[in-house]
């Protein structure tokens, strides 16, 4: 037996699918546990950035109410307001301008913070008209108590981007003071400071990015990316930079693990609660790893997963050699099998023929045992006539004598009285013969009878230890016959007497072996409506571990006197075939054995009728 090849074929495509399903999920599975600790630290490093920008951004709102408040209370003159603004301007740290515009967008008051961080008060002359500028104009467009926040960008101040960058955020709110009349608090916010504790959060392997809008990087690690949109330098921010992770943010307001142009990005949108066109933008704080950390963890992942795909398909090819070995095996196996099974068969084939020619030959013994039975009983009786015909012939020639020389009547009256007693002891023992031969006439006629009839088990029982009286006599066997005469079986007689005879014979050779006293009980019962016959003797018993084995074929421990070891296997067999019944046996060494052999009687014949299952007779 082998795998034929297009077996093997399949099962090479099998365990090279196999391997590409184990690569594939070991990837998948060691990349995600290495990516694992980064994208812990990516969030990290997220929420500690959003906690700053929303604290910084919650105060802007607050500090200018604050601003307006304290002069309203103090509501200062004209000549005292550039004072008082100036008091309240030390207060702010990160107050970056402090501007008073009317309504006409002019410029009466502004302050500025000096590099030394001083404050100064912009000259008269050089005050500028911010009419024009987005956050005027929406700050005009306010209600009363209503603040604007405008968007994060770089100061401007004559029309041009103050040097060095100033990143600003400003906070306008309407005010009125009865000196100035009606007009806008403008202060800018200087994020220097914000951005650069926001920077510092980047470590080796995860760099912070912080977008503000879609068009303007505010905190990048490449310092030529930033405020590109200010300086009229062409628009990047995350829209172009990173479209797949601006689609994931715009979905979810939050990207987890998302990899994008080989590198991982963790991303957190912090969404500006105005809505105005130039107010403050929704901010995107945004983490990645360094250039190179995706690609080494993907090698690593890789290596794991190649090393785990091979030991696949190398464990696929033993296994498939081991299969094809076994299959060598099994073949060989059951050619051997196969040949043994013919040995046994033709062995078996041999055994039963055996046991079929011995069960043939039983029963030729068994009718040898009751020929010789009956020649010995005939014996007496064939004897005795013979030595009564003798005596009648001698009478007869005396008469015949005297006949001749003077017959007296003494003489002929003593012919008659011994010629009656010879006649006499003649007829007894011609009659003594023919009960012997249809006694034998009936055994043999019943054990050729193919037919099931009701019969009487003493008679039939009798009949048998008649044929064997002889056979027990020459043993110094005593046989009594306890038979009840009432009982009768609907059978096979034939079949019951050889079954009884071969528990008699089998008792006969193996019980006793010279023993005085020896004794043999034959007795018949009914239980229930079945027909109970037992046989016992008081011989040497039977060993406890030969007891189990005793109808077993060819055991027997007196092979050297040629016995067979099939008489009760035999009997067993042909008691279960035409009564459906069974044998029971106990026995104790040195007290006897006893065997009970069960007879179904009608009901059960019956019963195995209706199955069509009609009881064969072994006889025939």
């Amino acid at each position: 037996m082998f795998i034929p090849a297009r077996w093997r074929y399949l099962w090479l495509f099998f365990v090279v699918l196999v391997c590409a399903l184990v690569f594939r999920l070991a990837f998948v599975d060691r990349f995600n546990e290495l990516k694992q600790p980064y994208e812990i630290r990516q969030g990290a490093l997220i929420d500690q950035a959003a906690l700053l920008i929303n604290t910084r951004i919650s105060l802007v709102e607050t500090q200018i109410r604050l601003f307006r408040h304290e002069l309203e209370l103090l509501n200062p003159t004209q000549a005292e307001l550039e004072p008082a603004m100036i008091s309240m301007f030390k207060l702010y740290d990160d107050t970056l301008q402090v501007r008073w515009i009317d309504t006409q967008g002019f410029e009466r008051v502004r302050l500025n913070k000096s590099a030394n961080s001083s404050v100064v008060a912009v000259p008269t002359d050089e005050l500028q008209n911010k009419r024009n500028r987005y956050y005027v104009e929406a700050g005009l467009a306010l209600a009363d108590d209503e603040v604007f926040i405008s968007q994060i960008d770089l100061n401007v101040e004559q029309g041009k981007v103050e040097w060095p960058f100033q990143p600003t955020l400003r906070g306008v709110i309407k005010a009125s003071l009865a000196s100035m009349g009606d007009g806008l608090l403008v202060i800018n916010f200087d994020l220097r400071s914000l951005l650069n504790e926001v920077a510092a959060l980047s470590e080796t392997n995860i760099q912070l990015l912080v977008a503000a809008g879609e068009d303007r990087w505010i905190v990048h690690p490449d310092e030529n990316q930033l405020w590109r949109s200010d300086l009229k330098l062409g628009a990047t921010g995350i829209e172009t930079d990173l479209p797949k992770l601006a689609r994931l943010i715009e979905d979810d307001g939050l990207a987890q693990g998302a990899e994008d142009n080989n590198q991982l990005y963790t991303a957190q949108l912090i969404a500006s609660p105005y809505q105005s066109e130039s107010s403050l933008q929704d901010i995107v704080v945004i983490t990645q790893t360094a250039p190179l950390v995706l690609s080494s963890l993907k090698n690593q992942a890789l290596l794991r997963a190649a090393l785990l795909a091979i030991a696949t398909g190398i464990a696929g090819v033993i296994l498939l050699t081991l299969y094809s070995r076994h299959l060598r095996e099994v073949n060989e196996l059951s050619v051997k099998l196969k040949h043994e099974r013919d040995n046994l068969k033709t062995t078996l084939e041999r055994q039963s023929s055996l046991i079929n020619e011995l069960a043939e030959t039983k029963k030729l013994s068994s009718l040898s045992i009751m020929v010789a039975g009956l020649a010995h009983e005939l014996n007496t009786p064939v004897g005795a006539t013979q030595l009564a015909l003798s005596s009648q012939a001698s009478l007869l020639d005396n008469l015949i004598e005297n006949k001749n020389t003077g017959l007296t009547k003494s003489a002929f009256d003593n012919y008659l009285e011994q010629s009656g007693k010879s006649l006499q002891q003649a007829q007894r023992n011609n009659q003594r013969a023919i009960e012997l031969i249809q006694s034998f006439k009936r055994l043999t006629f019943e054990r050729a009878n193919n037919e099931l009839n009701t019969f009487n088990v003493a008679q039939h029982l009798d009949d048998l230890c008649k044929s064997m009286h002889g056979m027990l006599h020459k043993q110094n066997i005593r046989l009594e016959n306890k038979l009840p005469n009432h009982i009768t079986l609907t059978g096979y007689a034939g079949a019951l007497s050889q079954i009884v005879q071969i528990i008699i014979s089998n008792a006969i050779d193996h019980a006793f072996e010279n023993m005085a006293g020896a004794c043999l009980e034959l007795s018949c019962e009914y239980r229930g409506r079945d027909v109970v016959v037992t046989i016992r003797d008081n011989g040497k018993g039977i060993k406890a571990d030969e007891l189990p084995h005793i109808f077993e074929p060819f055991v027997t421990s007196k092979r050297q006197q040629e016995h067979t070891g099939l008489g009760l296997h035999m009997a067993r067999v042909w008691i279960e075939q035409a009564f459906f019944g069974d044998i029971n046996v106990e026995s104790s060494p040195g007290v006897g054995t006893t065997f009970e052999l069960t007879f179904r009687s009608a009901h059960k014949l019956a019963e195995q009728i209706a199955k069509d299952k009609i009881p064969e007779n072994p006889f025939t």
